[in-house]
Formats: structure tokens, C-alpha cells, sequence
């Protein structure tokens, strides 16, 4: 896979604490793939990876379209390959976001080439057209087999993970449910 001088000095950060994506001087998001519930035969759901590029600014954005089927079952996400290892034991994923239209859950998520769990965390974002910062504890990620957290699953190591990924979500197993287009603004991911 192919990635630009620029995109791959801003990932080598990634070894230590660092900035993984900034989308307000990356030059394209063409690694980031689409991994939506039409994977599967029922779903019909969508998600994309842009960037807003303007005179005045530029951050990453992802729209994600939500169709359940009746139990709240649907997903709209982004994939990305993690280009180097991470060898530093940072405490968070941070994201700089805002989240607009009708859809205010979203997750980050690691996953592995080894492992056959997803390793997710999710977050609630305001709906008020307020960029805000949201501080993933690392700890805090669990693992999730389709869907389902698996609380027997070993605990995640950050060093063997090769892809983040975000996705919007309907609900299936929680609580609350959600359907419908949304979009949530990305300035920045980074550990800490």
C-alpha cells in the first residue's frame, strides 16, 4: 500500500505519544476503507471517509448512513492500516470532533491481523455544534466478537494492532438505538 511522504511522517509518531492522523495537514485519506454492515446479506447501511478542504481550514469527516434491521443491528465505519507498531504505552486515544446530523454514538476501534477480536471503546458526542475533545482511556477498550463484547477475551495490547478504525452505530446491544445520516468531524487522533 502506497502512502505519501507527508501521511507516513506524520504516522512514524506512532512508536511513541503522539499525533496518529492529523486530518488538518494530511494530504488525502485514499488509505482509509469502508467497512460497513454490508459486509453482511441484510445490511444496507454506508459510511464514508472524506476530507473538507476549504480557504480557511480542512479536517476529516465521516458520513455515516444508518439502516437497522428491526433489533438496532447496523454499523457505518473507516478502516485504516497502522503503518509501524505501537511500542509506547500511552494512557488514551484522544480525538478533536464534532459530531452533527442525527447520529451522536460513535466507537473507535483497534483490530489485528492475529487476533480475532475488535478491540472498541465508544463515546457519546453532543449534538450542538460544538467541537469537543474526547479522551478514550486505553484501558477502557473491550473486546467485541460481531458485536457482542466478549468479557473473557484477553485484555488488549496496543503494540499488536494493525488497523483503527471509526464507525457509527446502531445500537444492537445497548440501551439506546439510532438510525438515520450523521456526521462526525475530525481534526485530529492522537495518544497521550
Amino acid at each position: 500500500m502506497m502512502y505519501s511522504l507527508l501521511a507516513i511522517s506524520a504516522l512514524l509518531a506512532m512508536g511513541s505519544a503522539g499525533t496518529l492522523f492529523d486530518f488538518t495537514t494530511l494530504p488525502n485519506v485514499d488509505s482509509w476503507k469502508e467497512v460497513s454492515d454490508t459486509v453482511r446479506t441484510p445490511g444496507k447501511s454506508k459510511g464514508v471517509l472524506t476530507l473538507q478542504k476549504t480557504q480557511l481550514f480542512q479536517r476529516g469527516v465521516f458520513f455515516a448512513m444508518l439502516n437497522p434491521q428491526p433489533n438496532g443491528a447496523c454499523f457505518a465505519g473507516s478502516v485504516t492500516r497502522l503503518p509501524t507498531t505501537i511500542t509506547s504505552n500511552p494512557s488514551s486515544v484522544q480525538l478533536k470532533v464534532r459530531a452533527q446530523g442525527e447520529l451522536s454514538h460513535w466507537k473507535v476501534y483497534f483490530n489485528s491481523d492475529t487476533v480475532k477480536y475488535n478491540y472498541e471503546q465508544k463515546f457519546e458526542c453532543p449534538l450542538n455544534g460544538q467541537f469537543v475533545v474526547v479522551d478514550l482511556p486505553i484501558s477502557d477498550f473491550k473486546a467485541y466478537y460481531h458485536g457482542a463484547e466478549q468479557p473473557d477475551a484477553p485484555v488488549m495490547d496496543l503494540a499488536n494492532m494493525t488497523e483503527i478504525g471509526i464507525q457509527g452505530y446502531g445500537g444492537v446491544y445497548a440501551t439506546y438505538k439510532q438510525a438515520g445520516a450523521g456526521s462526525l468531524e475530525i481534526d485530529y487522533i492522537s495518544l497521550v
